[in-house]
């Protein structure tokens, strides 16, 4: 209506702090900067849903996301990246999708799974082999092309290293690869991961070119 005034809304220490938290990734989804104000507004405009759509709302772009998305459209489950590493390097498979084209072997943990067993299920389902998960994760993050939560657990084999393509609709192959060939295919390594590999392959860090 053309005499609406707009309403201020009061939020409390809590709100606020949580939109802090969030402020960040949010300047890197709309890829502009973004004040608190701001972001505040376009979660308004857009029901609190992702924030991935209240950066589409912050880029003035249409998120087209039906009214009853958050109903029919629970947060998927997190993925673990199963890290396994031997003497031979760390395992990586080929996507057949090519997106990406390689990467660690991972998939959704299922309900009532925890992330280490998803970890040894997933390996031995995609490549054959059988692994132990450590207890403590590498690390975790939102990634930042799927907006997924990924876990990041470091594996090794308890017995040979022979592998095999178990899926063959999802993976082309899969592989040992050295950290330098992994610091090629593994675009957009995560660091802690990277730092892992260093640490456990014995090879030197490669200098960026960035």
């Amino acid at each position: 209506m053309s005499d609406a005034r707009p309403v201020r809304l009061v939020v409390t220490a809590e709100t606020s702090a949580a939109v802090d938290e969030v402020l960040v990734r949010a300047i890197y989804l709309a890829r502009k900067k973004v004040t608190k104000a701001e972001l505040t507004d376009a979660l308004l405009r857009v029901g609190m849903r992702h924030l991935e759509e209240t950066a589409t709302e912050l880029r003035g772009e249409s998120p087209d996301v039906p009214a009853d998305h958050e109903a029919r459209a629970p947060e998927p489950p997190p993925v673990v990246a199963a890290v396994v590493t031997s003497s031979e390097g760390v395992l990586v498979g080929q996507r057949r999708d090519g997106k990406p084209p390689w990467t660690l072997i991972a998939g959704e943990i299922e309900p009532g799974e925890s992330p280490a067993d998803a970890a040894i299920r997933e390996v031995k389902e995609e490549t054959g082999l059988r692994v132990m998960a450590a207890e403590h994760e590498i690390g975790r993050r939102v990634h930042p092309k799927t907006g997924r939560t990924m876990i990041y657990l470091a594996c090794s084999p308890t017995g040979k290293t022979d592998v095999i393509v178990g899926d063959r609709e999802e993976l082309a192959a899969v592989r040992w690869v050295s950290l330098t060939e992994a610091e090629q295919l593994l675009t957009g390594m995560f660091e802690p991961v990277h730092r892992y590999l260093i640490s456990h392959l014995g090879e030197a860090p490669h200098e960026s070119d960035e």
